[in-house]
């Protein structure tokens, strides 16, 4: 028998195949490697792209931190100025309160004073308005002698003096005896007069030569003059300025007017 073939007797198929299978095996040890090499490629590429994003974001917030540290500064500058600004207003509250203070203390002098002077206002009041008083009953009894004549014509005295022609005058309109009157004596009797004096058709009227105030007193009675006139119970005025009042034979006397409306609000008419 002869001896089994093998590829070393035949050297070509025998390098053919072999270079076959080494093919295959170079194929079968570089694909894993290239999947290896893939994926270390892969895993180096995406950390590089995370710590960009990291760094990115560090550097926004870096930012953002920089524009919060500069408003907080702001803030502290505006908080320093309002403290500084406290101080002052607390000082010159402080100034304030001292002066309030002594105002305080002032006023009140001020009132115990005018409380003072109130009471001596009064008194002085009441004195001055005795005083007053006194001096319009002076005044008033030393003109009780003087007369007022109402109605005579400026002029009609003529070329004689208006003292000359009243002495002469005066008695005829009162229908006076020429020797029971003169000027030149100091109190007289009352005589009784006419309903009606003229003087060259020009009508006269007396009056009591009165102050102001009395005056002034007896016209605040006009209103319930007309009414007592009308009822036929007016009697003209007591001395100084007290309405009189004839009522059923009897005399009344009032003081003001209020008094005299009362009295004729009474009366039955």
């Amino acid at each position: 028998m002869s001896d089994p073939v093998s590829d070393k007797d035949f050297p070509i198929f025998g390098s053919t195949r072999s270079q076959k299978a080494k093919e295959k095996d170079k194929k079968k040890t570089t694909q894993p490697a290239l999947l290896v090499e893939a994926n270390a490629n892969a895993n180096t590429t995406e950390p590089q792209s995370d710590m960009a994003l990291v760094l990115s974001e560090i550097k926004a917030n870096d930012s953002r931190l920089d524009g919060i540290t500069n408003r907080l500064d702001g803030i502290a500058g505006s908080v320093s100025s309002l403290q500084s600004s406290f101080v002052t207003l607390s000082e010159k509250i402080e100034g304030i309160e001292t002066r309030l203070t002594e105002a305080e203390g002032r006023i009140s002098s001020a009132e115990d004073s005018a409380a003072e002077s109130g009471s001596q206002l009064t008194k002085l009041r009441a004195e001055v308005e005795q005083l007053q008083s006194k001096v319009d009953d002076l005044e008033n009894r030393g003109r009780r002698k003087n007369l007022r004549i109402v109605g005579l014509p400026e002029g009609t005295e003529g070329t004689d003096s208006l003292a000359s022609f009243l002495r002469s005058a005066i008695p005829k309109w009162l229908d006076l005896p020429e020797d029971s009157f003169t000027l030149d004596i100091e109190r007289a009797h009352r005589a009784a007069l006419k309903k009606t004096i003229t003087h060259e058709g020009k009508e006269l009227r007396f009056y009591s030569d009165l102050s102001t105030s009395v005056v002034q007193k007896r016209r605040e009675f006009s209103s319930v003059i007309k009414t007592m006139a009308s009822l036929g119970l007016y009697r003209g005025f007591a001395y100084p300025a007290r309405l009189r009042c004839l009522h059923m034979g009897k005399i009344r006397l009032f003081d003001d007017p209020n008094s005299a409306k009362a009295f004729l609000d009474s009366l039955d008419r």
